[in-house]
């Protein structure tokens, strides 16, 4: 599967996914996979243009910037890169001071093709709440000094957020990744990060779909989706689940290597098709990293 997921992103991927891929799986550099990955970072020092395929707004967006955030931390980018720099400085002046989040869709985004799930509506914040907000809270505090604003700013957010997560008792499960990660990034830094660990330990064990028959037929979180390491309690909770998924990713590649996605984008199929040809070579590595991890 490998070899023939490895020819297909060689044919079809965007340059940025081939060059994770290479990065990822062999040993290739983290330099080039910077270089595409600035091609989408706007003179602002956020990113559109593209970078999340399922909305093709050109102007810097919270989500796009949180993509990127993802994608350096995957190449251990440090807070002196310029790169770097430029998007801390985007996320300091993008910061909704009202709201008290990063606006995770805009009026903007309805000017362009997008998925019909990033449409915006007037309320459409209390459907995404700290989806990305908290994550990239969590980028500012990693990539910044101690003392400055952009630090402060972080923790300021961090804070509202666990707030908010002591108060729910459902989440969406990207929601909840951003949750998972920006526990990981601060885990040493935090002051009750057990309890805060046990909350979201909570929340990704109610969203995880434990009914593999039911698996791809709806767009819900696999147990891969919510268990990211050998190290994670719930791994140990649920090993089982964990080794079905495994099974259900080797049944559910394609002749060609790689696996669809599981939305479409309703009645826009022709801009679908694009996006779908990106998302695939997304999701290969997607897959390929939790295969490593698991098998």
């Amino acid at each position: 599967m490998n070899n023939k997921t490895k020819t297909w992103m060689q044919r079809n991927a965007r340059p940025l996914e081939l060059a994770r891929w290479e990065y990822l799986f062999e040993g290739g550099s983290r330099e080039r996979v910077i270089q595409y990955l600035a091609s989408y970072q706007n003179e602002d020092g956020g990113f559109g243009n593209g970078l999340e395929s399922d909305f093709w707004l050109p102007a810097s967006s919270a989500i796009a910037t949180w993509s990127a955030c993802q994608q350096l931390l995957e190449v251990h980018a440090t807070k002196d890169e310029k790169i770097v720099r430029n998007l801390i400085n985007y996320l300091v002046l993008s910061y909704n001071k009202e709201a008290e989040f990063w606006l995770t869709v805009t009026p903007e985004h309805n000017l362009y093709p997008h998925a019909p799930h990033w449409h915006y509506t007037k309320d459409v914040q209390s459907m995404w709440m700290y989806n990305p907000s908290v994550e990239l809270a969590a980028y500012l505090i990693h990539w910044s000094s101690e003392e400055s604003e952009a630090n402060k700013l972080g923790w300021h957010v961090i804070e509202k957020a666990f707030t908010y997560l002591q108060q729910v008792e459902d989440m969406g499960f990207h929601e909840i990744n951003n949750f998972q990660k920006a526990a990981l990034l601060l885990q040493d830094k935090m002051g009750e990060a057990k309890k805060v660990l046990a909350k979201i330990h909570q929340l990704a064990e109610k969203a995880i779909n434990k009914i593999p028959d039911t698996w791809g037929k709806s767009y819900g979180a696999l147990p891969l989706d919510l268990i990211h390491n050998k190290e994670d309690l719930l791994y140990h909770q649920y090993r089982a689940l964990v080794e079905e998924n495994i099974v259900y990713l080797h049944k559910t590649v394609t002749t060609e290597g790689i696996w669809n996605p599981n939305w479409d984008w309703g009645e826009d199929e022709l801009n679908f098709a694009v996006a779908k040809q990106q998302w695939i070579g997304i999701i290969a590595i997607n897959n390929q990293r939790k295969l490593q991890i698991f098998q």
